[in-house]
């Protein structure tokens, strides 16, 4: 599965899990979140009756990560970003304030969850692995 893959899916709400810092030769950052058609699936996860998969998202590199909790998240008029849930960003705040001493372009990734907002700015795409799919 690519993360454009997940950015053109419309239907999708997430939630957020955890993130974790191995930092081994295959990964830096590891992401766990749920995905589900239906918000109230995921309030109620692990709930037998929920539908809903859990997904890795693993970086090679990173050069920063944020996680904040939705109520203090603001939205920027001026930010042009692609996808609802999971999001590329062309342009943001966030972007433009880190300086890029490599010749490789930085990509701004957005996890748009129910209850929090991650963003992760990386040179590379994340790996994502389906860990389980409950009724899904």
């Amino acid at each position: 599965m690519k993360y454009d893959d997940l950015v053109n899916e419309t239907e999708s709400v997430i939630s957020f899990e955890q993130i974790l810092e191995p930092i081994t030769n295959e990964e830096r950052l590891r992401i766990t979140l749920n995905k589900s058609k239906n918000t109230t699936d995921l309030l109620i996860h692990p709930h037998p009756d929920a539908k809903v998969t859990t997904l890795q998202l693993v970086f090679l590199n990173y050069v920063t990560y944020s996680v904040i909790y939705d109520d203090y998240t603001v939205e920027n008029n001026e930010e042009v970003y692609h996808g609802q849930s999971f999001r590329i960003y062309q342009k943001s705040n966030l972007l433009e304030s880190l300086p890029n001493f490599s010749r490789r372009k930085l990509k701004h990734y957005s996890l748009n969850c129910i209850e929090h907002k991650v963003d992760i700015i990386s040179y590379e795409e994340p790996k994502i692995t389906e860990v389980s799919s409950h009724n899904a």
